[in-house]
């Protein structure tokens, strides 16, 4: 609008780099999905496209002696995933401002890197409907059984480990409510120094069958609701069947509308994923409550 300008002022320019950093300090500090997929920074490249190689599976034989080999055509194919917007814009009014008991732009960058952590998760973990191996029962409690069949998945897809599982809030709290319930068999299988962990609230870091446990609300509600969407997979960055195109992880600026004695702060991050090898994913599908 006319009666809008953006601040130029030395300290309102310190003030937005000093809040962008605080934004991305959250964001990081809150992300749960993007550090356990393939990430491709594309920041410095004049694109918004990054592209994934997938390589096709190799077979090896036998060779006879003094026979040449033969030659093996490998056609790399690649998966591109094009960079996108997303962010969210927070109006501060002065009398706000002025009543603060605590520094607003230091508590709102945090929840505004929050947000964007959450949003950076969600689409992270919307790409599980794409993996095409899949371990679980609708609307049935998850169990280590659950768990067990989703390693097997990976395992006879000969998916390279280590593997990572996403899992929504109720779904871990049903596979620590079946480990309970069958103490005597379940808890052999995790070592003594994590079954205190597993029974405690707050976050759940730690692994069973190998495969270590993240939890993220951002899983996927299914089935019309009737079911949450978790997932697992391998976590090695060459391997990760996710990919993500990061061209920037957080921009911040202020405006200030005087008419409305109040500034406007805007917080964007540009970035983009998607499935790149659905065949090394397992989408896990259990009850929602």
């Amino acid at each position: 609008m006319a009666n809008e300008t953006t601040t130029s002022l030395a300290t309102e320019l310190i003030l937005t780099e000093v809040v962008n950093r605080e934004v991305i300090r959250a964001a990081y500090a809150e992300v749960v999905a993007a550090p356990l997929v393939r990430v491709k920074d594309i920041a410095d490249q004049p694109t918004l496209t990054a592209t994934f190689p997938k390589y096709p599976k190799l077979t090896a034989s036998a060779l006879t002696e003094g026979t040449d080999m033969s030659n093996t055509a490998v056609n790399t194919t690649g998966v591109s995933i094009d960079a996108g917007e997303v962010g969210l814009m927070v109006t501060i009014t002065d009398l706000l401002k002025a009543a603060a008991v605590n520094p607003i732009t230091e508590d709102l960058a945090q929840e505004m890197g929050r947000a964007i952590a959450e949003k950076i998760d969600t689409d992270i973990t919307a790409e599980f409907a794409n993996f095409s191996l899949t371990a679980g029962t609708s609307g049935a409690d998850m169990t280590l059984s659950d768990l067990i069949d989703a390693v097997y998945a990976l395992e006879n897809a000969n998916a390279p480990g280590p593997y990572v599982a996403i899992l929504h809030p109720i779904q871990i709290a049903d596979l620590r409510k079946d480990i309970v319930s069958n103490a005597a068999t379940a808890f052999s299988l995790v070592p003594d120094s994590m079954k205190q962990a597993l029974l405690a609230g707050g976050e759940l870091s730690l692994e069973i069958m190998g495969v270590q446990i993240f939890r993220s609300t951002t899983c996927a509600s299914v089935n019309t609701n009737a079911d949450r969407q978790g997932g697992m997979f391998p976590a090695r960055d060459l391997v990760a069947p996710i990919g993500m195109a990061l061209k920037q992880v957080s921009r911040t600026e202020f405006q200030r509308d005087a008419s409305l004695r109040a500034t406007e702060v805007v917080v964007t991050s540009v970035y983009g994923v998607g499935t790149i090898n659905a065949a090394w994913g397992v989408k896990i599908v259990t009850d929602h409550e």
